[in-house]
């Protein structure tokens, strides 16, 4: 089950961001910046973005525990104005290639701010990560910046979906369920 992150799941969140990043940067990320994570200071990193409104959060539930979640909002980069940014999604590494990750990243796509497109970034040594997004329909564009983690520096890659224009969907119902699909010139 997708629903909208509370407050109360910012510690669920915090030891997902954590524990995956630990089970997903190993080898890539050196071990004692990974071994630095703190899930308490997460957690209140979480707190704050649960409260500030900026930020939309949502969370998978399988048995009333949260195993994944997705972040995102208005872009933050100057040179793609407009576009939303997807900020994160993670998913406990137990519960990887089940599909959780593609329904809370559709979540977030539904809920994200009108524009011409979406962003991402991922480091670009994170061949897992890529596959996902590219599957999801995102493609690098060609922007890259460099990030800072302990004592290692890294490449991000900027990876960018285009978004239909909302003026040329139409909605279609098979009888069980309601789905928006591009129009075609006909309809239009």
């Amino acid at each position: 089950m997708i629903r909208k992150a509370t407050f109360e799941d910012a510690a669920a969140i915090a030891q997902i961001h954590v524990g995956t990043w630990r089970v997903a940067y190993a080898g890539i990320v050196p071990d004692d910046y990974l071994a630095s994570l703190s899930e308490e200071q997460r957690t209140k990193s979480w707190q704050q973005r649960l409260t500030d409104g900026r930020t939309i959060i949502w969370v998978a539930e399988k048995d009333d525990q949260v195993i994944g979640w997705v972040a995102g909002g208005a872009g933050r980069d100057a040179d793609a104005q407009g576009d939303a940014e997807v900020y994160a999604i993670y998913v406990s590494s137990q519960h990887w290639d089940c599909g959780v990750g593609r329904e809370l990243m559709a979540q977030m796509e539904a809920s994200l701010p009108d524009g011409p497109g979406t962003t991402l970034w991922v480091l670009r040594d994170n061949q897992r990560a890529i596959r996902f997004y590219e599957k999801a329909g995102y493609r690098t564009d060609g922007a890259q910046k460099e990030i800072q983690l302990g004592s290692k520096g890294f490449c991000e890659v900027r990876f960018r979906k285009s978004r239909p224009d909302k003026s040329l969907l139409r909605t279609v119902s098979n009888g069980s369920s309601i789905t928006q699909v591009q129009a075609s010139s006909e309809t239009q």
